[in-house]
């Protein structure tokens, strides 16, 4: 059974180190030992250190919201994977819209992050997704066929265990109301069919493919509540404790069982 996750950003909404550690120290609070599903946050890069540190001995791991596609070098301004794996880092974020959209990040560099990530050992979480909602089924399909394919390209299947999808369409990002469930269950669906006939049906059954968008505690039952969807990644709703421990609690239900 593939283990499910809450995946958690703060993208810069939280940028001072009191409030950010304040608010891991609640995270882990509400999470309490809970070991059933797979946790993590990203805090924004400045506070990433910090963040470990309040974090540190519980059931939360962390990661970075972005890399340098290079492991060391010349490359001003950018953060190296090697920093994140020497402070106890084991995810990235990679590719997610605003990184595509605002800060014109590429496919192939996608795609160069990848695998720098899987080559230093740690996990990547690939954000994918379409900027408006599909109503063709087969367009629908040669986007995300064309969108993974660019950014697994070169990879080898023995990899694919180690990738977190998150499917992430981007016009429910920041959003008040989520995709409706039925269209993030076909969606989820049609990825790993994709996956399946790209790297194999073993493949397709093992990677894990989660969704971000506008997720609450009102929406998340309904959304992880289909067998192709293994959890979430939740930004502004989950900021907030109670909240965070809510959408843990239903995703532990449906996907747990207990």
């Amino acid at each position: 059974m593939r283990r499910p996750i809450v995946g958690m950003s703060y993208k810069t909404y939280i940028n001072t180190i009191d409030t950010a550690t304040k608010k891991a120290d609640e995270l882990v609070e509400a999470a309490g030992n809970e070991k059933s599903v797979e946790k993590f946050i990203f805090p924004s890069i400045g506070l990433i250190y910090p963040v470990a540190k309040a974090i540190e001995n519980s059931e939360i791991n962390f990661g970075a919201q972005n890399i340098s596609p290079y492991l060391e070098g010349a490359y001003t301004g950018e953060l190296s994977i090697v920093s994140v794996k020497d402070i106890g880092g084991k995810y990235v974020e990679i590719g997610h819209a605003e990184r595509k959209n605002t800060f014109y990040e590429t496919l192939d560099m996608l795609n160069l992050k990848v695998k720098l990530t899987l080559e230093q050992n740690l996990i990547p979480v690939i954000c994918i997704g379409e900027n408006e909602r599909i109503e063709d089924f087969d367009k629908g399909k040669k986007f995300f066929q064309a969108q993974i394919d660019a950014i697994l390209n070169g990879i080898n299947n023995e990899y694919l265990s180690n990738i977190i999808l998150a499917y992430e369409p981007e016009w429910a990002i920041g959003k008040q109301k989520a995709a409706d469930s039925s269209y993030v269950h076909m969606i989820h669906s049609m990825l790993r069919e994709i996956i399946s006939e790209f790297y194999g049906n073993e493949e397709a059954d093992n990677i894990r493919i989660i969704y971000g968008g506008s997720v609450s505690e009102n929406n998340v039952s309904e959304i992880v509540d289909h067998s192709d969807v293994d959890g979430v990644f939740v930004g502004r709703f989950g900021h907030d404790a109670n909240n965070y421990q809510q959408i843990l609690n239903s995703v532990k239900k449906l996907k747990v069982g207990n």
